[in-house]
């Protein structure tokens, strides 16, 4: 639910092509905007490891889809074409900007055999958006009689992963955290250390987990089981919480959501959280060794 992508960064990325995309002979209608930002669709795509995603959504009144696939398929290529058709019928619109990753000839080539592309020389950018919780008006405590909070335990590890494949699957490109175990092992021995790093049990299934960094909530994930029954802000709550006692002298907790995920926006605001400004981030892809 909350993730930073690059703000250090400042190369501007070629991995991926943006094109103007719209049903075959179209004429762009201008009144035919839709003004409510919102997730149409998300989806990865497997063959035994996660090799692509597709994410769309209407960002800015504008339709928005990435195609991203970590290798050559042609597997999926006709999913993708019915999810694109669901996402222009939910948005009412029939037109707009795509991203593919530059290496995906084949995904390129389907795509202009069945919509109208037009290259756009427009740079790819994530917008995210900083949240804040200020201490002074931090009135949250966590139940514990709801969940069990348990630091992180190794053997658990590929429960952990598993759920971030689950919970995280708007990252652009899809990022297989089952298939970088030995990084996160190291990883997550470091938040061990620092004390950091919380999941969430109920029943004894993994409801969420989240890990600090400094005074931000890096990352934090619920599973998608479990979603929409309060356990987020729980899980938030705690997060905060953490933040809060082991920065004794910070004024405030930060989080980042990108820009296009207004329901993850909506959640903020509504726990309490204040908008602290806007960045255009560039996206630079990690190579994790």
């Amino acid at each position: 639910m909350a993730a930073t992508f690059g703000m250090e960064s400042t190369k501007i990325p070629t991995v991926f092509i943006a094109y103007h995309i719209a049903i075959k002979g179209f004429i762009e209608n201008k009144s035919a905007v839709c003004s409510k930002d919102k997730i149409l669709a998300c989806k990865t795509f497997s063959d035994e490891k996660i090799i692509g995603s597709f994410f769309s959504c209407v960002y800015h009144g504008q339709l928005r889809f990435h195609v991203i696939f970590n290798e050559e398929s042609n597997l999926f290529d006709d999913e993708i074409i019915e999810l694109i058709h669901e996402s222009m019928d939910g948005s009412g619109m029939k037109h707009g900007k795509i991203w593919l990753r530059a290496s995906n000839h084949s995904a390129m080539n389907h795509l202009s055999d069945r919509f109208d592309l037009l290259f756009d020389d427009e740079q790819f950018f994530y917008h995210s958006t900083e949240y804040i919780m200020r201490r002074n008006n931090f009135d949250k405590k966590h139940d514990y009689s709801v969940l069990d909070v348990k630091p992180y335990e190794e053997i658990y590890v590929d429960k952990y992963l598993e759920l971030l494949n689950d919970a995280m699957s708007f990252f652009i490109p899809p990022h297989d955290f089952v298939s970088e175990k030995e990084y996160y092992l190291r990883e997550f021995n470091c938040f061990k250390e620092q004390n950091t790093f919380e999941a969430f049990w109920k029943d004894g299934r993994l409801v969420g987990l989240y890990w600090n960094v400094g005074t931000e909530v890096d990352t934090m994930g619920v599973s998608s089981e479990f979603q929409r029954l309060g356990y987020g802000s729980m899980i938030l709550t705690r997060a905060i919480e953490k933040i809060f006692t082991q920065n004794p002298d910070t004024e405030h907790a930060v989080l980042y959501a990108v820009g296009w995920n207004a329901k993850a926006q909506s959640f903020y605001q509504k726990f309490g959280m204040e908008t602290n400004g806007h960045h255009k981030v560039p996206y630079i892809e990690e190579h994790k060794s």
